[in-house]
């Protein structure tokens, strides 16, 4: 099979048809249907116009036989496009609510710095439990959005993985109340956003589409600062190109990018050939190792713990077992809130630059970028000195009147 073939076979099996490969008429136009992510025609073209044509949400299209909602069987082996990350739900002592993770990142140490205040991160997930004590106190559900369900668009409690948001959210800013688990930023506001159900009922967009509307529908959102990126295929949210576009457009906004480096063991080669320069995140597991599955290769940023994570899994206040690099994203993601509380003028650019220059690397864990030092990595964004913002304020606010 030549590479072309290859290639378009992948895009096949993801139910995603990027216009990139198109060669020739191949295809033709006939079956063709325009991405929309969510944007009018106009939208799309003003959008176009700010950034001087480099990002043009015109240029993506799906074939339409591909195109609808039953690409995912439950019942079936997961494909690309539906694959979510390992984790298991299983019984816990309580008394271990604080887990080997966050001591092995010396969170009492980070919390003496900064605790999240004042930082809003918006999580592109596939569903939460929204009324779970540990983490209901600080969602902003006057915000929270299902992008790919038109007929529900405020509920985001439904669909085949609702535990996995939750647990997302968890790590990132469970209450620090004595009970449940205390998240890394436990002060910081969560924006929940459902990306997609993996429900062949509820779903109403391809997953990958969704989660650039889902980036989309966050930067609308002046106060967000941080979006997550739940969403994998057989690489990361980025192995499509229209989430490229839409990640490139956050960063200029001056909103950092964290993204899920996927579980598939594979080497991320479309990230790294088109690459945005976010923050892409991989899996290491409790002996400092690269897990076995974690996507990994140069354009893998950092890693945080993979396997074995100790968090809310709901409903009712369960607690579970999570992995998979969505587990080690939301670590790096709260990581950025700490460093941003200590200093919100940081760039996007500075903020992986400081990540990655703490890290500690080794043999074993050096294609995944190495362990993030959470410590470390919010004393040195509180020394780093930053330059006006200016510039950067004035285009994140045209490009929210463009959105909204």
């Amino acid at each position: 099979m030549s590479v072309t073939a290859s290639i378009l076979a992948m895009s096949l099996m993801a139910g995603v048809y990027d216009k990139a490969y198109i060669k020739g008429d191949y295809y033709g136009q006939k079956g063709m249907k325009e991405l929309t992510f969510g944007l009018s025609h106009e939208q799309k073209i003003k959008i176009a116009e700010l950034t001087n044509g480099k990002i043009d949400f015109r240029s993506h299209f799906v074939t339409t036989n591909l195109y609808n909602k039953a690409i995912f069987n439950p019942n079936a082996e997961f494909h690309s496009s539906n694959h979510l990350p390992p984790f298991v739900i299983g019984d816990y002592d309580p008394k271990t609510k604080e887990g080997w993770w966050q001591q092995e990142h010396k969170v009492d140490e980070a919390w003496k710095l900064a605790t999240g205040k004042g930082v809003t991160i918006a999580d592109c997930d596939a569903g939460y439990y929204v009324k779970e004590k540990d983490i209901a106190g600080n969602l902003l559900m006057d915000l929270a959005k299902d992008l790919s369900d038109k007929e529900n668009p405020s509920k985001i409690d439904d669909g085949g993985f609702v535990t996995h948001g939750t647990s997302v959210a968890a790590i990132m800013i469970g209450l620090l109340d004595g009970t449940g688990i205390n998240g890394i930023a436990h002060d910081a506001k969560l924006v929940p956003l459902q990306n997609y159900n993996y429900s062949s009922i509820l779903d109403d967009m391809d997953k990958e589409e969704a989660t650039a509307a889902c980036i989309l529908e966050a930067l609308k959102i002046p106060e967000v600062k941080i979006i997550v990126l739940e969403n994998q295929t057989h690489g990361s949210s980025e192995t499509f190109s229209g989430t490229r576009d839409a990640v490139r457009l956050a960063l200029k906004a001056g909103v950092t990018i964290v993204s899920a480096a996927g579980n598939s063991t594979n080497e991320l080669t479309d990230e790294a050939a088109d690459d945005t320069d976010s923050i892409i995140v991989g899996a290491i597991n409790r002996t400092g190792k690269t897990e076995y599955f974690s996507n990994y290769g140069k354009r893998v940023s950092i890693a945080a713990y993979g396997s074995g994570l100790l968090t809310l899994a709901g409903p009712d206040g369960k607690l579970g077992n999570f992995g998979g690099t969505s587990g080690a994203t939301p670590q790096v993601a709260a990581t950025v809130a700490l460093m941003l509380e200590v200093n919100p003028d940081l760039t996007p650019k500075q903020i992986k630059n400081i990540l990655i220059e703490t890290r500690k690397t080794t043999e074993d864990n050096k294609n995944v970028g190495g362990l993030i030092d959470l410590v470390a990595a919010v004393k040195k964004a509180k020394e780093t000195e930053t330059a006006p913002t200016d510039d950067v304020d004035a285009f994140r606010a045209d490009l929210v009147s463009i959105l909204k």
